[in-house]
């Protein structure tokens, strides 16, 4: 671990000692960057529990772990149309709603290739004030899982969004220290 600089409300040596901001982040998905991203939670695991029990007592061991769904809120922007980037991806995945009872494309299914080819690279970026990379995750074989528009009213002033939730086998988490260098967590190519 680095030396942490015990002065630091009073540091001048930049944006090194700046805490990370929840408000300064870019989402990849489709291959292009979404602009219109609103909201993102970070890819967070969970590992199980299994338990043995001994005469009066509890012994714990841990288990499989499991990543948690990413969720975005995405801003619906009349061109391109979130909605419809999201439901075209869903399509594209092998969807297809059957014409009539005898169409033989609508005996067709959604498989986890073409679902995940069809998310591209799938990345979230932590960034600092000039918008460089602080952390990133890359989710791995991820896919839509869910797309739920927003709801209509009258009374609502608020921009159109849709939620979306994703699967992902397991995550990438690369760390990016200012001097340069990088940390790779949960890879197979570099580990700390």
């Amino acid at each position: 671990m680095t030396d942490i600089n015990t002065d630091f409300w009073t540091s001048t040596q930049g944006s090194a000692l700046e805490p990370k901001r929840g408000f300064r982040f870019r989402v990849t998905l489709f291959d292009k960057i979404i602009w219109w991203a609103k909201d993102v939670t970070q890819p967070a695991a969970t590992v199980s529990v299994a338990t043995h029990d001994f005469m009066s007592h509890k012994f714990y061991y841990p288990g499989k772990v499991t990543w948690n769904e990413v969720s975005l809120t995405l801003v619906d922007p009349v061109l391109p149309g979130a909605t419809t980037e999201l439901f075209k991806a869903l399509q594209d995945s092998g969807y297809i709603i059957p014409s009539t009872a005898t169409d033989t494309e609508g005996f067709s299914s959604i498989s986890k290739s073409t679902a995940t080819t069809n998310s591209g690279n799938v990345l979230i970026e932590v960034l600092d004030s000039d918008g460089n990379a602080l952390h990133t995750w890359t989710l791995n074989n991820a896919f839509v899982m869910s797309i739920t528009p927003s709801n209509l009213s009258y009374t609502d002033e608020e921009l159109m969004t849709v939620a979306m939730t994703l699967k992902y086998d397991w995550a990438t988490y690369k760390d990016l220290s200012p001097e340069g260098g990088e940390a790779t967590l949960f890879s197979k190519e570099e580990s700390i």
